[in-house]
């Protein structure tokens, strides 16, 4: 009984996202959905909505992040909106608590990167993420970063790709499972993994130096041949 009660208060949040947006639209004519649908523009879903699902769910720590942090909140609402859905990966309170100290040391746009890291490009569902028993590579919000979802004696395990640090977190809930949002309870902060910064010595003169020394080494042995040759010659007679 209590999973039913779950189940229908997820289905009227859900509900509630996508219906929202068509209260924004009354007094105007009723060409203007349609034109927004041609145009490909998908309905927003309501930030009040989200952050209360979010909430409910076991992380209101990441929720107000999200809705603080410039650009995530709409991000995310315009990916529940998109063809694909969305899928969010959310950190429980305890595991936001404990990072907040380093969140607030990242600069604006680490930020942004790191909570948009949290969200997939597809509202992949607890049947499908379960079907995967090595690695499934994913993409996140966050750029062209990817993460790899793994299940290991029963649990879904998730962990920055390229790996970089032993940084992983397991899905302990599922809060949502719906066509256009997923939202999964973890318990660690996801961190992407760092792009390495091209060091000019070691990525492109050192090489550069290595090929030249070795070709002025060929020359140098080619040439001192003829000599070593003739010294052979004087000892042997």
């Amino acid at each position: 009984m209590e999973r039913l009660a779950g189940a229908a208060v997820a289905s009227c949040m859900i509900l509630l996202l996508l219906l929202v947006p068509c209260a924004q639209f009354q007094g105007q004519s009723p060409e203007a959905p349609e034109e927004a649908w041609a145009e490909g523009q998908p309905p927003e879903a309501s930030e009040d909505a989200l952050t209360m699902l979010l909430s409910e769910g076991g992380c209101g720590a990441f929720a107000a992040l999200v809705a603080t942090t410039a650009g995530v909140g709409d991000t995310f609402r315009e990916q529940i909106g998109s063809d694909l859905g969305l899928t969010i990966l959310c950190p429980d309170d305890e595991a936001v608590g404990a990072f907040v100290p380093r969140f607030h040391s990242l600069t604006v746009d680490e930020q942004a990167g790191l909570l948009l890291y949290h969200g997939l490009r597809m509202a992949y569902s607890e049947e499908l993420h379960s079907r995967v028993y090595w690695l499934w590579e994913v993409l996140t919000l966050d750029g062209e970063q990817t993460l790899i979802i793994n299940h290991y004696r029963g649990r879904a395990i998730l962990s920055p790709w390229p790996p970089s640090s032993q940084n992983e977190a397991s899905i302990t809930k599922t809060v949502v499972d719906d066509d256009h949002l997923a939202v999964y309870l973890i318990d660690a902060v996801l961190i992407p993994t760092e792009s390495k910064k091209p060091d000019f010595f070691w990525d492109f003169l050192g090489p550069f130096l290595l090929v030249i020394a070795g070709l002025l080494a060929l020359f140098l042995l080619w040439h001192r041949l003829p000599s070593y040759s003739l010294v052979c010659s004087v000892v042997v007679v």
